[in-house]
C-alpha cells in the first residue's frame, strides 16, 4: 500500500464504507488516483485525524446504478394520478404523450439526467421507444459523466407475417441513431404480455434484455383469460393472444429465451416462489430489478424484496419513470425498501443499488465497487442511525466526485 499511496491524489474516509464484498466496514478509507481510479481501500482507526484525508460523516458508497429508467418520460412528472392501476395508467400515458412538444421532452430529459448525476447515479439502464433521451445521453458521455445502456423497446400483437416488419420499424431507427451517437444499445421485448409469440422470440438473441415482468395484479389474471390487461391485449390484437399455452409468465420466459441470455427482469411485484425458482433454475445470468416507489404509485403495491433476498438472487434497483414516480432518486428507493423491509440489512440494499446494478448492465468491470483499477465515483449516504444501521427520514445521497 505504501508505494500505491505515493501516487494518491485523494483520500476519502467515512465512519462506514461499503466494501466490494457487500459488507459495511467501519472506519473505511478509499485511495483514489487523480483521474478517479481506485488505488485501494482499507480499514483504518482514527480516520478523522488521518493526514491529507477528507473525512465525511456517513456511509461511503460507490456511484449507484439506476437499473431501470424511462428517461424519455421525464416530462410526465406530476401529470398522471397515483393508484389508478396499470390499465388506466397506460391509457393516461398514451393519451397525454403528445401534449408536450419535442423541445420540452428533450429539455426535461437533460434536466433529470443531471439531477441523477448530482445525487450519485453513475450508470443507468434506460428504456427508449424513441430518441427523446439521446441528447441527454450524448451530453453525459461527452462530459465523462453517467454511463447509459439503452434498451430499444418493441411490443405489439402482429400477425406472424407482420412481426418481423414491426420489429425492424421499432428497433432499427434507434439502433442506427445510437450507433451514430456512440451509445450502447440492445433491443428488448417490452413484457411477457403485450407481445405476440413470434415477435417475442425475435428478440431472443439480443445480447442484453430488460423485460417488464409480473408488475401488476392484472398480469396474474392474464393466463386465466381474464382481467384488464388481458382485455386490453385481446382488444388490440382483435383476437385471442397466441401465447396462452405457456400457462404463465415465467414459463413463457424459459420456453422462449436461451439459458445463457443476459436477462434483466423489471418490477417482479406479483412474482411468487415458484416463478422465481423456475427462473433461477433455468437462466445463468438474471437480475431482478425492483422499483418500489413506482409499484406503489401505480397499484399501491410492494415488490417481493424479502423473498429475493432470502433466495440469494441478484437484485438491483430502479426508479422507473416520472410518469410513475415523484423523482428519479435511488436514495428514495433505498429509504423506501429499508423502511418496508426491516429484515433486509442496509448493506444488502446498498449492494443492490451499486454493484448489482452495474452487473446487470455489464458495467461491473469499471464501476459498482471500490476495487483497484475501477472508476466508480464516490457518493456519501447521510442521515444514518449508526446504532441501528437504519436510515432516518432525512437520509440522502450526494456525489463527492
Amino acid at each position: 500500500m505504501k508505494d500505491a499511496v505515493s501516487t494518491v491524489s485523494r483520500n476519502v474516509a467515512a465512519p462506514y464504507l461499503l466494501a466490494s464484498d457487500g459488507k459495511l466496514v467501519r472506519n473505511g478509507v478509499v485511495h483514489f488516483a487523480s483521474d478517479g481510479t481506485v488505488i485501494g481501500a482499507e480499514q483504518c482507526e482514527n480516520i478523522d485525524s488521518l493526514p491529507q484525508t477528507e473525512y465525511h460523516n456517513g456511509i461511503l458508497i460507490p456511484g449507484m446504478t439506476n437499473a431501470h429508467c424511462h428517461l424519455e418520460l421525464s416530462f410526465f412528472k406530476g401529470a398522471i394520478p397515483q393508484h389508478v392501476g396499470m390499465v388506466r395508467f397506460i391509457e393516461h400515458v398514451v393519451s397525454k404523450r403528445n401534449d408536450y412538444s419535442r423541445e420540452v421532452q428533450v429539455a426535461r430529459a437533460v434536466e433529470e439526467d443531471l439531477s441523477m448525476w448530482r445525487e450519485g447515479i453513475q450508470a443507468v439502464g434506460d428504456i427508449s421507444n424513441d430518441t427523446t433521451s439521446f441528447p441527454a445521453k450524448v451530453r453525459a458521455m461527452r462530459e465523462g459523466r453517467t454511463r447509459y445502456h439503452t434498451f430499444a423497446e418493441f411490443f405489439g400483437m402482429p400477425a406472424d407475417d407482420e412481426a418481423e416488419g414491426l420489429y425492424h420499424r421499432a428497433v432499427d431507427p434507434l439502433l442506427a441513431e445510437a450507433a451514430r451517437d456512440g451509445l450502447a444499445i440492445t433491443p428488448t421485448q417490452h413484457s411477457t404480455y403485450f407481445m405476440s409469440d413470434k415477435l417475442f422470440r425475435l428478440g431472443a438473441d439480443s445480447p442484453r434484455m430488460s423485460i417488464h415482468f409480473m408488475e401488476t395484479p392484472a398480469e396474474v389474471e392474464f393466463f386465466d383469460r381474464r382481467g384488464g390487461i388481458y382485455e386490453m391485449v385481446k382488444g388490440a390484437a382483435g383476437r385471442e393472444p397466441d401465447f396462452l399455452a405457456y400457462g404463465g409468465h415465467a414459463e413463457r420466459l424459459v420456453a422462449s429465451l436461451p439459458r445463457d441470455a443476459h436477462l434483466v427482469l423489471i418490477h417482479n411485484t406479483q412474482m411468487r416462489h415458484r416463478d422465481m425458482d423456475l427462473i433461477l433454475n433455468y437462466f445463468e445470468d438474471v437480475t431482478f430489478v425492483l422499483c418500489p416507489r413506482s409499484n406503489y404509485y401505480i397499484d399501491a403495491d410492494f415488490p417481493p424484496a424479502q423473498m429475493l433476498y432470502e433466495a440469494g438472487a441478484r437484485v438491483a434497483l430502479g426508479t422507473d419513470s416520472l410518469s410513475s414516480n415523484t423523482s428519479l432518486s435511488l436514495a428514495e428507493e433505498i429509504k423506501w425498501l429499508s423502511e418496508h423491509n426491516p429484515g433486509i440489512p442496509l448493506a444488502a440494499i446498498l449492494q443492490w443499488a451499486t454493484l448489482n446494478g452495474a452487473l446487470s448492465l455489464g458495467f461491473a468491470d469499471e464501476i459498482g465497487s471500490f476495487e483497484a483499477g475501477k472508476r466508480p465515483g464516490a457518493v456519501l449516504l447521510t442521515g444514518v442511525d449508526f446504532r441501528s444501521m437504519r436510515l432516518t427520514d432525512d437520509a440522502r445521497t450526494v456525489r463527492l466526485f
